[in-house]
């Protein structure tokens, strides 16, 4: 298959010898990275790396990663931000996870060299969480040459599809050495229309990445479609809404229950 063309469908191959061969490539239990405190504020990430949001919410974020009394912290780009807007996310937040120690470490326009450096650098220290959840992105998360469909673009190559799942590797990895008594919950790419096929070609090389032990990978896929077949519009419109918080409320609530409680 050509290299810019979007993977149609998800080959037999893909869960088998190619998946190991991503491992191959992306083995994150090899990653090795320093679990010592490192707090740095924005204004010391190199030129560029941060955009001007993400900067601010960093600064925020190692001021209340420092409070420590974090149960539960939430990792991620827009979605994941939206948990804390008033016309979004914020009342399920509320009600959901109000009384477990809670924090949302998302911010909108976040990619891979941007999260990466902001976990090396004081987000994932000051505080033992017993559950990191990762919201996973999708292509242009992690510079991909072909962007999503739905932003005009091509989709993931075979190589971009390796080089995505490398790139989540090192975060779990991030996690894992800063956060060893956690569980790690990654949660799949979110469809955002019918025929958006790449989140499926994305999510069945990052499934690869769990095991089952300390790392979970959660697909939810199929809240995103009602029994006919359709795309649920409440779940994605434009946007996140109330609904789709709801939904991933109830997928982590067994996780909650589980590990936090």
């Amino acid at each position: 298959m050509a290299g810019g063309r979007l993977l149609s469908r998800v080959r037999p191959a893909l869960g088998a010898t190619a998946l190991l061969g991503l491992l191959c490539c992306a083995t994150w239990a090899q990653i090795a990275a320093p679990s010592q405190a490192v707090w740095a504020p924005s204004s010391d990430a190199p030129k560029g790396l941060l955009t001007g949001l993400e900067a601010k919410h960093h600064d925020q974020f190692i001021e209340r990663a420092k409070a420590g009394q974090i149960d539960v912290v939430f990792f991620g780009s827009t979605p994941t931000e939206m948990w804390l807007w008033p016309d979004h996310g914020r009342s399920v937040w509320d009600q959901a996870f109000g009384t477990l120690k809670p924090a949302s470490f998302g911010s909108a326009g976040t990619h891979f060299e941007g999260l990466l450096w902001r976990m090396q650098h004081g987000e994932l220290d000051g505080y033992k969480a017993k559950l990191v959840v990762v919201q996973a992105e999708d292509g242009p998360f992690a510079g991909l040459d072909g962007r999503a469909p739905w932003m005009g673009g091509t989709g993931v190559s075979e190589i971009g599809l390796k080089d995505y799942v490398s790139k989540y590797a090192t975060i779990l990895a991030e996690i894992r050495a800063r956060q060893p008594q956690a569980r790690i919950l990654l949660f799949s790419v979110f469809p955002r229309y019918k025929e958006d096929a790449e989140p499926a070609v994305l999510n069945a090389g990052l499934a690869a990445l769990a095991n089952n032990e300390t790392v979970f990978f959660i697909d939810m896929t199929k809240r995103f479609f009602l029994p006919d077949g359709s795309f649920d519009t409440r779940m994605w419109s434009g946007g996140m809404h109330e609904r789709s918080f709801e939904v991933w409320a109830e997928e982590l609530q067994p996780w909650l229950d589980r590990v936090v409680r």
